[in-house]
């Protein structure tokens, strides 16, 4: 189960991580690939047939955690 609050914006290039609203962490998207701003963190996503995203947070290139992302289906989500 995924932390209360916690959300990724995902764009073309770029994105977010936030708590509660409030930004804690900016990534690039690289392939499958979340490579966080200043931090030796990295998330690996892989697509699940019913849309979800399944993925695996990387520290200093070791497995930490997993978790699924799904969209919010607010207009636009995909």
């Amino acid at each position: 189960m995924p932390p209360v609050g916690l959300a990724k914006t995902i764009g073309p290039d770029t994105g977010e991580t936030r708590l509660f609203g409030v930004p804690v962490g900016r990534f690039r998207v690289v392939g499958r690939m979340l490579i966080y701003r200043g931090w030796p963190v990295a998330d690996m996503l892989d697509q699940g047939q019913d849309g979800s995203w399944q993925g695996r947070g990387l520290l200093f290139g070791r497995e930490f955690c997993r978790f699924e992302l799904r969209p919010d289906g607010r207009p636009g989500d995909e």
